[in-house]
């Protein structure tokens, strides 16, 4: 039966090919425009030069929301009638045949060699919106993911912007330097002219838009690479790609900045992404590294449900509400770019606001942006850390990212983390990811918050105005000597903590210990004990902020048992004093009374 099968359908193949019949999903494409930019700074870390471009066009103005790095070099590709647009339902999915070929090009060089990209060819990756730049004998030069995308098949436009351009695996052969496979040195845009195909139904506004009924629930489900964006005084500027998906029963609002006033919430609320780098050494989970506040501007829609919101005709246009099922995908440079980085002080996370007036965007405080991030470094609002806190022998680390959506019904699988490896080689850091994602803190890695070993606790405190964490872990040093380690998590409690209190009872205890984020000594907070317990007080301004881990030790000659911790809120509020479960020593051998209780 197969046998007979398969003449037929090869026939069938080749009949609709000398017919000339196209597919209900491939656009043919023309006027192809490929547009590569470099991470100038980190290329010259690799000692990897641009040189000898040769027949570049003029650069292209690309979407307004796409991010450039420096001095990009745009090129025509050469017209192929066998090239076409794979697009289901307006989603941009794949490129279709042989690849585009370009007239012109340029070259790369570093320190021992030379690698020719004139000519070179823009083609399909095995992955949806995935592509290689290859030579024109072939070599796998870059690769390029995480594409945002627009189809207008009113003019016949497709656009792909903000696409990771990754070093190939012949560069880094050519390059001796295996270990730099897949690590991102700037963007690729891609502009081209598309033919709709006969009967391609225009793409509306569906019911759906209009309908802000059910629960928001965001979850992150993939942080996919992790890499260096600069480097400067010591310090390493970090960033993740991150994808997420709608899995609630509402749509979700993603306009961009200063982009007008739109429903729901008649304005243009968007989520917010920040991330942080954490380090276990020595039984500790430190926090080593927090980024600003990124700005969410876009969503690309695909896998949606049916009916799923995704029309241009939507208010604000493309991309611009999260439907139902629908995924979105943020590459490393996008969450890193200077243009949507701000300040966590401008959020309120608990409720997921902003107000635009007089922030980093709208520095004069008329309501209309006039601060794009030129002039800023990677370094200003990234997630920097010490180069020296990356090379701590026997420690592992972890890097978490959370969407702040508001009225979201679950903040703990809108964030996740990954276990990541850093190297140095002498002249770049690359991050290996060894493990999956998991959704929740990264606090969790160092205690499971839902299967805590014996003589640890990891213990949520649910507030109206928003969550903190207390997490404890002890170990027996022998001797009747007890280590207790805190890390006090405060995930989106507005009002911030400004101490933390732990019973004692009396009990003398020594080794005190603290660490926060900020590296600087002069805002340490400070320790004092009484007849209760010990209590750690911020100095200055430097309140325990949301999205923020701060650690607290001491040796006491007392096993651990049940009890409570309190947080003192700096803002004003109910209650001003939060209680919260944990693990404390011993007194005297029995459970004791918290008196704050």
């Amino acid at each position: 039966m197969r046998r007979r099968f398969a003449p037929r359908f090869a026939l069938a193949l080749a009949a609709a090919s000398l017919a000339g019949t196209v597919h209900s999903a491939e656009w043919p494409m023309h006027d192809v425009r490929t547009q590569l930019s470099f991470n100038n700074a980190l290329m010259r870390d690799l000692g990897l030069r641009v040189t000898d471009v040769g027949k570049a066009r003029a650069t292209f103005p690309g979407h307004p929301l796409s991010m450039r790095f420096d001095d990009p070099i745009a090129f025509a590709g050469m017209a192929d009638k066998r090239v076409r647009a794979d697009i289901e339902g307006h989603v941009f999915e794949h490129l279709l045949g042989p690849g585009v070929s370009h007239r012109g090009g340029f070259d790369l060089a570093w320190r021992g060699g030379t690698l020719s990209m004139q000519d070179f060819v823009l083609a399909p990756a095995y992955a949806p919106r995935e592509f290689e730049i290859r030579t024109r004998d072939g070599l796998v030069v870059f690769r390029a993911d995480f594409a945002h995308f627009e189809v207008d098949a009113e003019r016949g436009d497709l656009k792909l912007f903000n696409l990771d351009l990754k070093i190939g695996p012949d560069l880094a052969a050519r390059m001796n330097a295996p270990e730099l496979v897949g690590v991102v040195v700037g963007g690729l845009e891609i502009s081209a002219q598309v033919d709709v195909p006969p009967g391609t139904a225009k793409l509306g506004t569906p019911p759906s838009c209009s309908d802000w009924s059910g629960d928001q629930d965001v979850a992150l489900v993939g942080i996919g690479s992790v890499g260096q964006w600069a480097r400067g005084s010591g310090l390493v500027a970090i960033s993740p790609s991150a994808t997420l998906r709608n899995v609630g029963t509402a749509n979700v609002p993603w306009y961009s900045k200063f982009s007008g006033t739109f429903p729901p919430y008649s304005n243009d609320q968007h989520p917010y992404l920040i991330w942080g780098i954490y380090r276990i050494k020595d039984g500790r989970f430190e926090q080593i590294g927090v980024s600003g506040v990124k700005h969410a501007f876009l969503t690309t829609n695909t896998g949606c449900d049916a009916g799923a919101c995704t029309g241009s005709g939507a208010p604000g246009g493309s991309g611009h509400i999260l439907g139902l099922g629908c995924q979105d995908t943020y590459s490393q440079g996008n969450n890193n770019s200077t243009g949507a980085l701000s300040f966590r002080s401008e959020i309120q996370s608990a409720l997921g606001l902003w107000n635009h007036t007089g922030s980093h965007f709208d520095q004069n405080g008329d309501g209309i942006q006039d601060h794009s991030g030129s002039g800023e470094t990677f370094l200003d609002h990234g997630a920097n850390v010490l180069e020296t806190d990356l090379q701590t022998a026997n420690s592992s680390y972890y890097l978490d990212a959370w969407y702040v959506v508001r009225d979201d019904i679950n903040i703990f699988n809108t964030m996740g983390w990954r276990q990541i490896t850093p190297s140095f080689n002498g002249s770049i850091w690359t991050f290996a990811t060894p493990t999956l994602l998991v959704n929740g803190p990264a606090v969790n890695a160092w205690v499971s918050d839902t299967a805590p070993p014996a003589g640890s606790m990891n213990t949520v405190l649910t507030q109206p105005d928003g969550h903190l964490r207390v997490v404890v872990k002890t170990t027996d040093l022998g001797g009747g000597q007890t280590r207790y380690e805190y890390a006090v998590v405060n995930h989106d409690f507005d009002r911030q903590v400004g101490s933390f209190f732990v019973p004692t009872q009396g009990t003398t205890v020594t080794d005190l210990y603290f660490h926060d984020v900020d590296r600087n000594a002069g805002t340490d907070w400070t320790a004092t004990q009484d007849a209760n317990g010990i209590t750690w007080t911020k100095v200055g301004a430097d309140g325990l902020d949301w999205g923020t881990t701060f650690n607290f030790g001491f040796t006491a000659p007392a096993a651990p048992v049940a009890a409570n911790a309190m947080l003192g809120a700096v803002a004003a509020g109910d209650p001003a004093q939060l209680s919260i479960a944990t693990l404390a020593p011993e007194a005297d051998g029995l459970v004791f009374r918290n008196d704050f209780e």
